[in-house]
């Protein structure tokens, strides 16, 4: 053994064995490292893309409106993992934006920038142009316009009121040419099945003559609107009518209604067609002293409802009767028109006798002027025509009338030409100018339609306002 430890070729032997075992291990351990590092940066360094980020434009917003601005890019981002995630969850910093500061009016593509990212990380848009406008800013006060929508889905027997807004107008800014389009700024209000009054705060849209919807900004952005929503109601007058008489030896003093009007509601149309309510009858042949009744108020036909339902009639009688008639009572003409001429037939001067019964303090208290007369001949077509006259008096005493109708003739009243009208004005400043002539001009030396008439209305033909009717 020692003489083989003393062989140079054995020593030699070991040692190359050694130098090779160490080789091996070094190889070895390089190669781990190698592998270790290129996993490492494998795993640390990579790349995401970010969807969605909004674009921050930056231009001078006193004198220009942004237009065609998309909402947002996206944004690749290459390094780190750790520093992704430092950008995107912890600083929040990131900052994708647009310059326009040293940009005028106009189209142009312009480069999206980012700041505000880590060191060592990349980050790139996409797209990195877009292509925007910048206009002129411009602001108008523009008066609002409110549709009511859906009235034929209203209740039946309900109607709209006067609607009411507030503000009346408002302060539209935008483009320059946007705000030359605008044709109209408007809200509507929806009152289907509505019952009682609508009050509610509606947005405004701006919209240009083909109703198209503009993108302008509207201050205020909304309108306060108020629609009174009803049954359509109308108060007249009652008529009395007396049915049958008294009982022998008794005279009636007078009646006298409470109330004197009730409120009618329903459909305009059907309203409009009552100017009062008759039909409130009293017996008189069931009265055999001074009686207060409780009397139905009739439905006029159309409407819907009446309110009360019921008046009071207070019937006073007395035993001391007396007699008395009054010559001559105008009989006036109601529903006439200026497009209209009326004219009596019979009687021929207009007038009737009428004969009053009552107790001698009430008929001696009454006047002429306290009874009224009148035919109704409105919605009369031209011709000649027979109504009823109607006879009232301020105490309600028992009438007797000398006529119960009257004949009637309509005569149309020819509309002058433009010619005429021009003719007739001439003619007149002619006569202001020569002092009043009375018919000059006239040369039949009949009086002209229009006298007539004037005349017809002083002989006792004007609308009375005396109410109640026998």
């Amino acid at each position: 053994m020692d003489k083989l430890l003393k062989s140079n070729w054995f020593v030699k032997i070991i040692a190359f064995l050694l130098a090779l075992m160490l080789y091996t291990v070094l190889s070895m351990e390089t190669q781990e490292q190698s592998d270790r590092q290129s996993l490492f940066n494998s795993v640390s360094k990579t790349s995401e893309t970010v969807s969605g980020v909004a674009i921050t434009p930056y231009f001078d917003e006193n004198k220009y409106v942004l237009t065609d601005l998309p909402r947002s890019v996206d944004v690749k981002l290459t390094g780190s993992s750790n520093l992704m995630t430092k950008a995107l969850k912890v600083d929040r910093r990131m900052e994708v934006y647009i310059d326009l500061t040293k940009m005028g009016p106009g189209t142009k593509k312009v480069p999206v920038k980012i700041r505000n990212v880590p060191e060592n990380l990349k980050a790139v848009p996409l797209p990195r142009e877009v292509e925007v406008t910048l206009h002129r800013k411009q602001t108008k006060q523009i008066p609002i316009l409110v549709d009511i929508k859906n009235k034929n889905k209203l209740p039946e027997g309900y109607e709209t009121g006067k609607l009411s807004y507030s503000p009346r107008s408002v302060y539209v800014t935008g483009p320059e040419d946007y705000i030359g389009d605008i044709a109209s700024v408007r809200a509507s209000v929806d009152v289907s099945n509505a019952k009682d009054k609508l009050e509610s705060r509606l947005p405004l849209r701006a919209y240009d003559s083909q109703g198209n919807l503009l993108d302008v900004l509207i201050d205020p952005k909304s309108v306060n609107v108020t629609v009174p929503i009803s049954k359509p109601s109308k108060t007249v007058p009652l008529t009395l009518d007396e049915k049958g008489s008294l009982p022998d030896g008794l005279t009636l003093a007078g009646i006298t209604m409470n109330p004197q009007e009730v409120t009618l509601t329903g459909p305009s149309s059907a309203l409009d067609k009552v100017s009062e309510v008759s039909g409130v009858n009293v017996d008189l042949d069931k009265i055999k002293e001074d009686s207060t009744i409780d009397v139905d108020v009739p439905l006029p036909e159309g409407t819907e409802s009446v309110n009360p339902k019921q008046v009071q009639v207070k019937v006073d009688v007395e035993n001391d009767i007396k007699t008395k008639t009054f010559k001559d009572i105008p009989i006036d003409m109601r529903g006439d028109t200026p497009e209209q001429q009326a004219s009596f037939i019979s009687p021929p001067n207009g007038t009737m006798d009428v004969t009053i019964t009552g107790s001698k303090k009430a008929v001696d208290a009454l006047a002429a002027s306290d009874i009224s007369a009148y035919v109704d001949v409105s919605n009369l077509e031209s011709g000649e025509h027979t109504v009823s006259i109607k006879v009232s008096n301020s105490k309600n005493l028992q009438m007797k009338k000398e006529f119960t109708t009257a004949k009637i003739k309509i005569e149309a009243i020819q509309s002058s030409t433009d010619s005429d009208q021009q003719t007739d004005q001439s003619t007149s400043e002619s006569g202001d100018n020569n002092g009043d002539s009375g018919n000059e001009g006239n040369t039949t030396g009949k009086p002209n339609d229009n006298q007539a008439f004037t005349q017809s209305k002083a002989e006792g033909k004007t609308e009375s306002i005396t109410e109640g009717e026998n």
